[in-house]
């Protein structure tokens, strides 16, 4: 009798804790978690992840490594592709989560049908006197084993790029331009909108601001107008060049894009 209420004790507490996570979003299978950092927001730690649906698939894999260094790859080789979210835990507070798989419908991403795509181990790339680089050794029987033996791509590099004094928000590249141009998005929360979102423009309030890594970069360190090059005249045989500039007033972007003609005389493509 003992040995029978004690088994049907361990069945009560595991019948217990199942429901207990299934009610819980803030519980999660540890496989289906690409990353997870810890965000402080008014003194509080919260914990964030980015996390699959289901076992994510193989894109730009190391094991064609030829497809997976080149332009349409860059920034997502050696990656995973599936259905993906932004989770947020706190104290005290329900579980948020953000959908993310949509903002990547529309940009270039590879082979990706629709789904998300995130890199998992960043490659090596060729470089003048390495010896390490993956082209020089992607023929190599234990290759690909040695990539899946690296740490994770970092993904959440948390900044504070609206300068409303909180780090409190992360790029995340959901495109390509040729050739490997990343386009990334700004995810987090900020001062005015303390819910999980996409940052946009004050030009264009109900869609997500995109932008190339270098104009974000410049955002990041200044809030001062920055007027960066998106596309130049010597890059694909453009007859335009295109321009931004953004600027940050009181947490909010402010963008204005440009397109000049390029200079006809004397002036020859680039076809890189």
């Amino acid at each position: 009798m003992k040995l029978q209420r004690y088994i049907h004790g361990l069945i009560v507490v595991a019948a217990t804790a199942c429901l207990l996570a299934m009610s819980n979003p803030a519980v999660a299978d540890a496989s289906l978690v690409r990353e997870q950092k810890t965000v402080v927001i008014n003194g509080v730690g919260e914990t964030w992840r980015l996390e699959w649906q289901a076992t994510p698939l193989s894109v730009c894999g190391a094991d064609d490594v030829e497809t997976a260094l080149a332009c349409p790859c860059s920034g997502f080789a050696y990656g995973e592709a599936g259905k993906l979210s932004l989770v947020r835990a706190r104290p005290g507070a329900t579980a948020e989560r953000l959908e993310l798989t949509p903002h990547f419908k529309g940009n270039e991403v590879p082979g990706a049908g629709g789904l998300a795509v995130l890199q998992r181990w960043r490659p090596i790339p060729a470089m003048i006197h390495s010896e390490d680089d993956d082209w020089r050794h992607a023929s190599d029987f234990n290759f690909l084993k040695r990539v899946q033996a690296r740490v994770p791509s970092e993904l959440m590099r948390i900044a504070d790029y609206n300068h409303d004094g909180r780090a409190s928000e992360f790029l995340l590249q959901v495109g390509n331009k040729p050739c490997g141009k990343h386009m990334l998005v700004l995810v987090g929360v900020s001062r005015f909108n303390p819910q999980l979102h996409l940052f946009a423009s004050a030009e264009a309030p109900d869609t997500p601001l995109v932008l190339g890594s270098r104009a974000w970069e410049a955002v990041r360190k200044s809030i001062k107008p920055d007027r960066v090059v998106e596309w130049s005249c010597a890059d694909h045989t453009s007859a335009v060049e295109s321009t931004v500039t953004v600027a940050v007033h009181g947490g909010v972007f402010h963008v204005q894009r440009e397109d000049r003609p390029c200079p006809q005389e004397g002036f020859e493509g680039d076809d890189r």
